[in-house]
């Protein structure tokens, strides 16, 4: 009889200009669009809250409220972005920098080392190709 369950497996990027740049491309366009997500928020906030104070005077507050939360988380993940962005500019090459964690379905059977089948696995990866796997 055996069982399958599920092992933290950390994936391992060893750090290459390409991989430097096409990391800090993916985290800029993504700051890019937070930031034009922020201003289509702001103007689409500004025109509900208009037609609010036309219609529903009591809603005006709610609106506000709720467009200052979602501003305020939005803001926080682009922060969060820029933190990794320069982070990224700091990376040495040949270091090797956590891209992740992931979960990854193991056979268990009877006899098996349990700390083996359950330890932590790690993929080093370069340039997209894996060099190296760790059990």
């Amino acid at each position: 009889m055996a069982v399958i369950v599920k092992r933290p497996v950390i994936v391992k990027n060893i750090v290459t200009q390409a991989f430097k740049e096409q990391l800090t491309a993916e985290l800029t366009q993504a700051i890019q669009q937070i930031e034009e997500w922020l201003e289509q928020e702001e103007f689409k906030s500004r025109r509900m809250i208009s037609e609010a104070q036309k219609h529903d005077a009591r809603r005006v507050s709610q609106l506000r409220e709720q467009a200052r939360q979602e501003r305020e988380k939005q803001e926080q993940v682009r922060n969060n972005l820029k933190q990794k962005l320069e982070q990224v500019q700091q990376l040495e090459i040949d270091s090797l920098f956590v891209s992740g964690t992931y979960d990854a379905p193991v056979k268990i059977e009877v006899g098996d080392d349990i700390r083996t089948k359950l330890s932590q696995a790690d993929i080093v990866v370069k340039d997209g190709i894996v060099v190296r796997i760790t059990e």
